[in-house]
């Protein structure tokens, strides 16, 4: 894959089989805003997978929310993450975060993965 920053349809995670897998097999990091599943897929590239659920934050408007600050995140940083395999789970303390907050956090996590 090559430096663009786009988010395309290689990496993301797209079925249920992905995302259980990553969720059977990978490490898993906490937060008080996400539990984050990491772990190699062996491709050339990295995906991302998000499960922002209604109990997380009740408001579509802050799914959506939540949802878009990560791929963002996700598009600017993703040629620094190899071929990991990343799952966003997000618990109720993200839907309380302003977005700068989220965004410094979610920094944070890459950084620690990509370490």
């Amino acid at each position: 894959m090559s430096n663009s920053l786009t988010y395309p349809r290689t990496a993301r995670l797209l079925t249920p089989v992905d995302f259980k897998r990553v969720f059977k097999k990978a490490k898993k990091l906490n937060y008080s805003e996400f539990t984050v599943y990491i772990m190699r897929s062996g491709l050339s590239n990295p995906r991302l997978g998000l499960a922002i659920s209604k109990k997380a934050a009740k408001k579509a408007v802050t799914r959506n929310k939540i949802k878009r600050i990560i791929r963002e995140s996700f598009r600017l940083n993703q040629y620094q993450l190899r071929d990991w395999d990343v799952v966003f789970v997000a618990k109720f303390a993200a839907s309380q975060r302003s977005s700068e907050e989220l965004q410094h956090l979610i920094l944070k996590i890459w950084k620690r993965i990509e370490s």
